[in-house]
C-alpha cells in the first residue's frame, strides 16, 4: 500500500466467509459499494485496481467476482468508463479486464 492511493473507499466485508467463495456470490451481486478503487501513485485513472477491504487489508477481485458485482452494467453506444468520484477526482465505472471481457462477449452477439 506504500505506492498506492485510495481513490474511492468502499465498505468493509462483514461476512465470516471469504468473498471469493461461491457461497458468497449472492452477497457480491450488484453490490458496487463494497469495491474500493486503488491507484498507483504514478499512475492514471486507467491504471486503477478494484479491491475489497476485508478486516485490515485490501484484496484484489477475480474476474468471476467482477462479473457478479457489475452484472447490471451494459455497454451502450458512447459508453464512457470514467466517472467522477464522490470526493473529487475520477474513478473507473468498471475494471479494465471486465470491460475487455464485455467487449469480447458483445462482439460475438453483434449482427451486421
Amino acid at each position: 500500500m506504500s505506492g498506492v492511493c485510495v481513490v474511492y473507499a468502499g465498505e468493509d466485508w462483514h461476512h465470516s466467509k471469504s468473498p471469493c467463495s461461491k457461497d458468497m456470490m449472492c452477497h457480491l451481486e450488484r453490490n458496487e459499494r463494497l469495491v474500493s478503487w486503488l491507484q498507483p501513485a504514478s499512475g492514471t485513472v486507467h491504471d486503477q485496481i478494484p479491491a475489497i477491504r476485508v478486516k485490515d487489508g485490501f484484496y484484489s477481485i477475480s474476474l468471476r467476482m467482477m462479473k457478479a458485482i457489475w452484472r447490471h452494467v451494459r455497454l451502450r453506444r458512447g459508453f464512457e468508463n470514467v466517472e467522477r468520484a464522490p470526493y473529487g477526482g475520477y474513478k473507473l465505472k468498471i475494471p479494465i479486464p471486465l470491460l475487455a471481457e464485455k467487449h469480447r462477449t458483445q462482439s460475438r452477439f453483434n449482427v451486421s
